[in-house]
C-alpha cells in the first residue's frame, strides 16, 4: 500500500485542509455536542474520501473485466 497515492489526492487533499476551515468554525463557538458533531463530520469526509482512493484500484480491475465480458 503506497501512502503517495493517498497524499497526492486532490479529493483527500481538499479535505485535509478542510481541517482549517473547521478549527475557525469551532474555535468561536460554545464547547457542547455541537461542536463534536461539527468535528465527526469533517472526520467522515475525510475518512470517505481516503476510502475512495483505496477502492480505485478495485473499481478498475472490475472495470477491465466488464470489458472484457462485451467483446
Amino acid at each position: 500500500m503506497s501512502i503517495g497515492k493517498y497524499v497526492t489526492n486532490p479529493g483527500v487533499i481538499g479535505s485535509a485542509f478542510g481541517a482549517i476551515g473547521t478549527a475557525r468554525r469551532t474555535n468561536s463557538m460554545h464547547k457542547d455536542w455541537r461542536r463534536y458533531l461539527i468535528w465527526a463530520a469533517w472526520l467522515a469526509g475525510l475518512v470517505l474520501a481516503i476510502a475512495t482512493v483505496s477502492m480505485q484500484e478495485e473499481d478498475l480491475e472490475e472495470q477491465g473485466k466488464r470489458g472484457r465480458r462485451k467483446r
